[in-house]
């Protein structure tokens, strides 16, 4: 199908309103999502989404029609990955890549791949987030999406055991950082902050089992980012499963407190559900003292009825 501006008047007012309506929506979402996480939110979401392209292809798209088309669905992909739903994140991202195609929109195209590589190191497909970065790198890119790109191949190459090149892509990530937003970066590229960097360079080396250096990288990243919200709580759920590993229970115990319980009450995200069960498992297993005792049991108390979902 090729996208077409229509010509009737009449049509052409209606499909301005439309789109203007479902980007203000995807925005509304996105607003939610960084308060809450995924939680109540996916299902509308992803009902809107594909709404939005029943309707789009239900007459003759515009260009801009279909690029909110696409943008509504790598932000319901984006909340099936934070709800740990990722059959259904992958459909949602691939289409936004196919329908930003359609409208000729290269910068919804690279946002919604960076997300389908983001995924593929979250599961550990390396090769496939490699193929992805190494494909968007060969074009000219504006400075603040190459940055993205970069980060997301270090985090792969060091999953693939390059871990030498990983430390120079992530340092290279640093430095580009600091250079700023380029005039031709697109408005997604905001969110790309020193907070966001650090928290990869902690997850690099999570990702080699060395849980003491992640640990000053976790806080760090948590320090940086605006508080009571999903991305402090993703933070504060990872430093503490980094104490737990390195068996930091009073330190892990302090954080419980100070942070993890009063954020699980408000922000709903499976990714954040499961690493904290997987914590309670961690703990359970080596309880070298009674705090890490009482961690477990707080921790179970937190996550009792919660919905845990399944693994990738």
């Amino acid at each position: 199908m090729a996208p077409v501006r229509p010509r009737d008047r009449s049509y052409h007012a209606r499909d301005v309103e439309e789109i203007r309506q479902l980007r203000e929506y995807s925005a509304h979402i996105v607003a939610l999502d960084t308060r809450f996480g995924a939680g109540a939110i996916l299902t509308p979401a992803v009902r809107s989404a594909r709404a939005a392209l029943r309707g789009a292809l239900t007459g003759l798209p515009s260009r801009d029609r279909l690029s909110a088309v696409s943008e509504a669905h790598q932000i319901a992909g984006w909340l099936a990955y934070d709800a740990d739903r990722h059959a259904l994140s992958r459909r949602l991202s691939t289409r936004a890549v196919r329908t930003a195609r359609l409208a000729g929109d290269r910068s919804a195209e690279r946002f919604a791949l960076s997300q389908l590589a983001m995924q593929a190191i979250h599961l550990r497909r390396p090769d496939e987030a490699l193929r992805i970065c190494d494909t968007v790198l060969d074009d000219a890119l504006p400075s603040g999406v190459r940055t993205l790109f970069v980060l997301r191949r270090a985090r792969a190459l060091n999953q693939y055991g390059e871990h030498a090149g990983a430390r120079r892509l992530i340092g290279e990530t640093y430095g580009r950082h600091l250079e700023g937003v380029g005039a031709r970066d697109p408005d997604w590229a905001w969110w790309l902050d020193t907070a966001e960097i650090t928290w990869h360079h902690a997850m690099i080396h999570a990702d080699n089992g060395q849980w003491t250096r992640a640990i000053p990288l976790f806080e760090q990243a948590a320090a940086g980012r605006v508080p009571d919200t999903r991305t402090a709580h993703n933070d504060h759920a990872y430093l503490l499963h980094a104490l737990a590993r390195t068996r930091s229970w009073r330190d892990a115990g302090d954080l419980l407190e100070s942070h993890i319980l009063p954020a699980h009450t408000t922000v709903a995200s499976g990714r954040i559900t499961r690493l904290l069960a997987d914590t309670v498992r961690l703990s359970a297993r080596r309880p070298a003292t009674p705090v890490g005792r009482d961690l477990a049991h707080d921790l179970t108390t937190v996550l009792r009825g919660a919905d845990v979902p399944d693994g990738p």
